[in-house]
C-alpha cells in the first residue's frame, strides 16, 4: 500500500501511556541501602541489599528522581503512530499503523523529509535524535531507526527538516540554544550551535525552507514567538504578548501564516509571518494542545488520546480517539508524497561542511570546532580542545569533557595537564585560559597549550577563587588570613582588596552587575558582598540553621545565588538559592548525600558527591527537576574541582535584555546591539521608554481578571478599552469609596488592595491569634 493511497499520513509519537503512568513509589524514599542491611524504613521488595550507599529498585521498576522507584514502561511505549488521512481530510480509524521503536518512549517529537521519505524523532530518554531512512509505514520499523545526534537534554525539543537543502534545526530548551545539522553527510558531527544569544527556553520550532525562514517559541518571563532565517540572521520577535507555553508552530507556506499550539491557554492561533492579524482558530479548555501541523487547508493537533482536524480557515474541528491506552500525544507531523518544484541552492553551491538556504542564495557555515576561511565556503580546525566543556581536576590530571556529558552522561573525559593538589580553579574563557590553586600558590595556562605559569604564591589559606572577565582580575579568599585578594596575568602582583573579614571562602564574581559575593562565618554562615571596587560591604543573607554553607554560584537567567546547604551529622544537603539581595530564600532540592561542589550552566545544575574514592556528579535541570543524570565518574578517581568552559558563555550574558531586563519594566526585545522596550496587553510605554503605564478611569467600568496570565483589566463602558491594572491576581472587586481595587492572590491564599493607579498596596490579614498568657 503506497502514501498514494491516501493524501497523507498524519505521524504522531506519544508523550506516554495510561497503563505505564504509576504514582505508586518504592519505600527507598529517603532512604538508602548498606552491603549488610535493608534499605532504612523499608518494608517491602521495593527495596533490596545492594553494594552502594543508593536505593536500587527492582526489575520492573525504573529509577526516578534520587531516590524512588517507579514502575517501569512497558512495551507498548514502543510505538509510533500513523494515521492515514483520505483525500477529503478526514481521518480514517482503520487502518492505523503502529511502528515498533527499539527502546521505550517517554516524550517523542517527529519531523519528516517528504522528498527523501525519511523520518526523524527526538527521543527524550534517549537524549538523541534518531533517524528512520526510506521509511515503511506499513511494516515493522524497529532495526532502521539508527542515531543521528545525542547528547540533547530532556524536555520540550523540537525538530523542523529543511526538505529542500536537507538539514534538520532542533530545540533544546536547557541548554537553551538552537542547533542545525547537515543530513547530508555521513558525519554525524556536521552539527553547529546556530543561534543561542538572548534565548531563555526555545521550545517550538517550524521553518519554511521556499521563503528561507525558522521560527520558534521562546518561554521566558514573557512568552515570544520570533522569526529569522534559516541561517539565523534578521531575527526577529513578531509574537510577544498574551502567549503562556507555545509548544508547537506549524508554518504555512501556501498562506504565508503560522500556526502556534498554546498548551496552557488551550488555544490554537494564527498570526502571518510578521506577526499580523492573529486570530484563535480551536479553543478547547481543560486540554492539552501540544503540537501542531499543517498540510494544504487542514490543521492536525495533537490533545491527549485526540487527534484534532481543523480548517485553517475557519476553526471547524473535529476530534479523533487514538490508540485506547494513549495518554497524551508529543508530536505531530504530516507524511505525504507531494513533490513542491523547489529549486536547492545549496546542491552545487560547494560548502565544505553545512549549506543553509537563504531567500537570495546560499550560505555556508562550519561544524562546531571550526570556523570560515576567506573564500566563505571552506572550514579550518579553531582549537585543540573543547569549545563548550567541563573541566575537572582528580589527584593529579586537569581533565575536559564535552558539555552535553550534561544531557547524556557518557564519561570520556581528555586529560590535558599533570597537577598535584588543586583545590580550585577559575575560567577566562575570553583568552581560553584557566586558572588552577593548590595549597601554596596560583598557576594559570592556556586551554589549548596546556603548560602551568607561575602566577602568584600564596601565604594563607585559600578558600575560594573566581575570575572578573571584565576589569581581567583574579581575585581569591584566605579563611585564616580574613583577606580577599586580586592580581592579573599582566602585574602578577597580589593586592589585598577587602581585609578583616570572618573566615570568607567561595569568593564570586558578578562582573555585569560589579558585585563580588562570598561566604562568611558569624554565628553561622552568611553571604556577605560589596561593589566592584570594595566599597559598600553588606550582609546579604543570614540565616541562623545548622547548615554548612558552601560552593557559592550565580544563575543569570534567574538573577539568583545558588549555594549547598551541607547538614554533615544527617547526611543531607540542600541546594538553596536567593536573590542578589538575599530576599526570597528557596530551598530547592534536597539530598540524602553530602554533597561537596555546585555549578551551574545555562539550565542545568551539577552537584558533586564522593564515596570510596568515586564521584558521582548528579545533573538537573533548574526548570524541572525530574529531568535528572546521575554518573560515576569511572576512572578519574576523586574530584576535587568542577567547572564550566564555554568560550560564548560572557557573549550570552551581555545581550542587551539580558542584565535585569534590559532596564525594561516588562518586555525587553533585542535589537542588534541594542533593544527596545515593549508593554504587555492594556499598557503603554511611558515617556522614558522603559516603564509600562495605563490610564484607569474612576468611573463607568467594569474589572476583570484573567486567570490563564493571573492579569488583572479595567474595561471602560463607553469606549470598551482596556486599562491594565498593576498586580497579579484573579477575581478582582473595586472600593468606590476609596477608590480601591479589592483582589484574590491565585488559590485564594491572600487579599491584597490597592488605588488604581498601582499605589498604596496592602495585605488584608486572613488569620487571628490569641496570646492566652495576657491578662
Amino acid at each position: 500500500m503506497s502514501v498514494a493511497s491516501y493524501a497523507i499520513l498524519v505521524f504522531l509519537t506519544l508523550a506516554r501511556y495510561k497503563a505505564e503512568i504509576s504514582t505508586t513509589t518504592s519505600n527507598c524514599m529517603e532512604s538508602w541501602c548498606s552491603d549488610d542491611q535493608q534499605c532504612r524504613d523499608a518494608t517491602n521488595e521495593d527495596c533490596k541489599d545492594g553494594t552502594s550507599l543508593d536505593c536500587q529498585c527492582k526489575s520492573n521498576y525504573t529509577r526516578g528522581l534520587i531516590v524512588t522507584c517507579y514502575e517501569a514502561y512497558s512495551d507498548k511505549a514502543k510505538h509510533v503512530y500513523s494515521v492515514p488521512i483520505a483525500q477529503n481530510g478526514t481521518p480514517i480509524p482503520d487502518p492505523i499503523w503502529s511502528h515498533r521503536f527499539p527502546t521505550s518512549v517517554l516524550t517523542l517529537r517527529v519531523d519528516v523529509d517528504n522528498i527523501q521519505q525519511n523520518a526523524y524523532i527526538y527521543h527524550s530518554t534517549q537524549h538523541s535524535i534518531y533517524k528512520n531512512p526510506n521509511y515503511n509505514y506499513g511494516n515493522s520499523t524497529e532495526n532502521l531507526w539508527t542515531i543521528l545526534s545525542k547528547g540533547i537534554s530532556s524536555g520540550v525539543v523540537s525538530l523542523a527538516v529543511d526538505w529542500v537543502s536537507h538539514n534538520i534545526y532542533w530545540t533544546d530548551p536547557t541548554f537553551k540554544w538552537i542547533m542545525v545539522q547537515s543530513l547530508s553527510s555521513s558525519d554525524t558531527s556536521m552539527f553547529r550551535v546556530l543561534i543561542q544569544e538572548n534565548l531563555y527556553r526555545p521550545q517550538a520550532l517550524a521553518l519554511d525552507p521556499t521563503d528561507a525562514l525558522l521560527f520558534w517559541s521562546d518561554i521566558g518571563r514573557f512568552t515570544t514567538i520570533e522569526v529569522s532565517s534559516l541561517s539565523g540572521r534578521n531575527r526577529k520577535t513578531i509574537v510577544l504578548s498574551n502567549l503562556l507555553r507555545t509548544n508547537g508552530l506549524a508554518a504555512d507556506h501556501q498562506g504565508q501564516r503560522l500556526y502556534f499550539a498554546d498548551t496552557e491557554r488551550d488555544t490554537v492561533e494564527t498570526v502571518t509571518y510578521d506577526g499580523t492579524d492573529r486570530k484563535i482558530l480551536l479553543a478547547k479548555s481543560y486540554s492539552s494542545l501540544i503540537d501542531v501541523a499543517v498540510y494544504q487547508d487542514t490543521l492536525y493537533v495533537g490533545d491527549r488520546s485526540k487527534l484534532y482536524v481543523v480548517n485553517k480557515t475557519n476553526g471547524n474541528a473535529f476530534g479523533m480517539e487514538i490508540g485506547e491506552d494513549v495518554y497524551g500525544y508529543a508530536g505531530v507531523a504530516v507524511f505525504h508524497d507531494e513533490v513542491q518544484p523547489v529549486t536547492d541552492r545549496c546542491q552545487n553551491y560547494g560548502c565544505a561542511h553545512i549549506c543553509l538556504t537563504e531567500l537570495d542564495g546560499a550560505t555556508c557555515i562550519c561544524k562546531d570546532g571550526y570556523h570560515l576561511n576567506e573564500d566563505n565556503k571552506t572550514c579550518s580546525f579553531t582549537s585543540a580542545y573543547f569549545h563548550r566543556a567541563l573541566v575537572f581536576s582528580n589527584a593529579s590530571r586537569i581533565c575536559i569533557l564535552d558539555i552535553t556529558v550534561l544531557a547524556d552522561f557518557v564519561f570520556d573525559p581528555v586529560c590535558v595537564l599533570e597537577t598535584t593538589g588543586t583545590k580550585y580553579m577559575a575560567m577566562d574563557t575570553d583568552q581560553r585560559n584557566m586558572f588552577i590553586a593548590n595549597d601554596t600558590a596560583i598557576y594559570w595556562t592556556s586551554v589549548d597549550n596546556p603548560k602551568l605559569q607561575l602566577l602568584t604564591e600564596i601565604s594563607g589559606s585559600i578558600s575560594g577563587m573566581s575570575w572578573d572577565g571584565y576589569d581581567r582580575n583574579l581575585y581569591w579568599a584566605e579563611d585564616d588570613t580574613g583577606t580577599i585578594y586580586k592580581t592579573s596575568i599582566e602585574t602578577r602582583e597580589a593586592k589585598v582588596f577587602l581585609d578583616g573579614l570572618a573566615k570568607p571562602r567561595d569568593v564570586l564574581i558578578l562582573p555585569h552587575h560589579r558585585l563580588v559575593y562570598w561566604i562568611s562565618e558569624r554565628n553561622g554562615s552568611t553571604i556577605e558582598s560589596s561593589n566592584i571596587n570594595g566599597t559598600h560591604q553588606q550582609i546579604v543573607l543570614q540565616y541562623n540553621d545548622s547548615l554548612k554553607w558552601t560552593s557559592l554560584s550565580y544563575n543569570p537567567y534567574k538573577y539568583r545565588l545558588y549555594f549547598l546547604g551541607v547538614n554533615e551529622d544527617e547526611e543531607k544537603t540542600s541546594i538553596i538559592s536567593c536573590n542578589l539581595d538575599g530576599s526570597k530564600r528557596t530551598s530547592n532540592v534536597a539530598m540524602y548525600y553530602v554533597l561537596n561542589m555546585l555549578e551551574i550552566y545555562k539550565g542545568y545544575t551539577m552537584v558533586t558527591s564522593d564515596e570510596d574514592e568515586v564521584t558521582t556528579i548528579w545533573f538537573y535541570s533548574l526548570d524541572d527537576i525530574d529531568y535528572m543524570t546521575e554518573g560515576e565518574c569511572t576512572g578519574a578517581g576523586r574530584i576535587s574541582v568542577i567547572k564550566v568552559f564555554d568560550e560564548n558563555n560572557r557573549q550570552n550574558e551581555t545581550g542587551p535584555c539580558f542584565i535585569l531586563n534590559g532596564g525594561c519594566e516588562q518586555i525587553c526585545m533585542p535589537n542588534g546591539m541594542s533593544k527596545i522596550c515593549k508593554c504587555v496587553f492594556g499598557f503603554m510605554l511611558a515617556e522614558d521608554g522603559k516603564t509600562c503605564i495605563s490610564d484607569p478611569v474612576k468611573d463607568d467600568f467594569m474589572l476583570v481578571g484573567d486567570v490563564s496570565h493571573k492579569n488583572m483589566y479595567q474595561i471602560r463602558l463607553n469606549d470598551t478599552s482596556v486599562q491594565g491594572i498593576k498586580a497579579k491576581g484573579i477575581k478582582p472587586r473595586y472600593d468606590p469609596i476609596h477608590d480601591r481595587v479589592i483582589w484574590l492572590t491565585l488559590f485564594g491564599k491572600n487579599v491584597y488592595s490597592m488605588y488604581l493607579n498601582g499605589t498604596g498596596q496592602t495585605c488584608f490579614p486572613i488569620g487571628m491569634y490569641l496570646d492566652a498568657s495576657y491578662n
